[in-house]
């Protein structure tokens, strides 16, 4: 059963792996929406559904023609996210009257641990900056729903890619309801886009008469969504996407620090479905904490914080992009 890291913070016992996991989701609309399943081992091979059983109507003695839904196997391998907390001894005495400095220097770990995790949730194992270590993220997900093997975005051949031009277009509400479209069954169950994005959003539905939706979510933090949809800031989705050439992009090039400018002023929004049919996380163990102690080469101690994990797609429709999508051209 998938659970997502608030339900496991709520059920974890030790008390400084409980307040990084409370740091993490306190920072992260993304990673409070995005549920886990455990596994065992440091690969998960998984089928993606990607035709569905087809029924048919039938008289009577007529023969009945099987039909099975159409599955492509994938496959993850769990990565790992480290992050080492050192605090110097003489900074934790002379000033642990202040403040407690070993807890506000984990603190800080935990959110460029949870940064990392959101940056390669994105565009790991894409980008121009890709290593082997990293885990796959949406943007790759989104080239396997075409193949295993698929690394760029090819609209002529991936149907769960909506664009609004062959080059670079800009965004309007038509364009959101293609891409709400591309998700079955029912709604996405969240938006997730850059903050440039999330404004053209914002300036477009004010302009047809109603504004994004405010509400508070089950853990209090405050929610906008569109059409009854949550809509997700992350700011390692990239507003700098070149536009496209050949009825596709390649991921492979993206250049993560090009200066957005006329020809690379393209972004991207998903809009996805969570769980063990959609996008899910896959981990062994959770996230764990280790003190190590003393460190040899300087007087400080070190506080490990580590991460056997990855992201898993489970069927075609339960992500969709639309591409080569801006909000004012340059």
């Amino acid at each position: 059963m998938a659970v997502t890291l608030a339900q496991a913070g709520y059920l974890e016992t030790d008390a400084m792996k409980k307040g990084i996991i409370q740091t993490i989701i306190n920072e992260s609309p993304f990673l409070r929406r995005l549920p886990f399943i455990g596994i065992q081992g440091n690969a998960y091979k998984y089928n993606l559904q990607s035709t569905a059983a087809s029924s048919g109507w039938y008289t009577v003695g007529s023969t009945i023609t099987e039909s099975t839904p159409v599955w492509a196997q994938r496959s993850v391998e769990l990565s790992e996210l480290i992050v080492d907390a050192d605090v110097d001894k003489f900074v934790a005495q002379v000033r642990s009257s202040e403040q407690d400095v070993k807890a506000t220097v984990i603190e800080q770990a935990s959110i460029d641990f949870k940064d990392e995790f959101e940056l390669m949730a994105i565009q790991g194992y894409t980008t121009d900056a890709y290593d082997a270590y990293q885990m796959k993220g949406l943007m790759r997900l989104l080239a396997e729903v075409e193949s295993a093997t698929t690394d760029d975005w090819d609209w002529s051949e991936n149907a769960q890619i909506c664009y609004p031009s062959a080059t670079s277009g800009e965004l309007t509400l038509g364009l959101m309801d293609e891409l709400t479209d591309l998700i079955k069954p029912g709604k996405p169950d969240a938006y997730i886009m850059s903050r440039r994005m999330r404004r053209k959003l914002t300036t477009l539905a004010r302009a047809a008469g109603y504004n994004l939706e405010h509400h508070n979510d089950q853990l209090g933090f405050p929610v906008e969504s569109y059409g009854g949809v949550e809509v997700l800031i992350c700011d390692h989705i990239l507003d700098i996407i070149p536009d496209g050439s050949s009825d596709e992009v390649d991921i492979l090039a993206m250049d993560q620090d090009k200066t957005r400018a006329s020809g690379y002023d393209n972004s991207v929004i998903f809009a996805v479905k969570w769980g063990e049919r959609g996008i899910c996380g896959i981990q062994n163990g959770g996230i764990d904490v280790e003190p190590l102690g003393t460190l040899e080469t300087k007087d400080a101690t070190r506080t490990r914080i580590k991460w056997y994990v990855g992201m898993a797609n489970f069927s075609k429709s339960s992500i969709a992009a639309m591409v080569n999508v801006l909000d004012t051209a340059l």
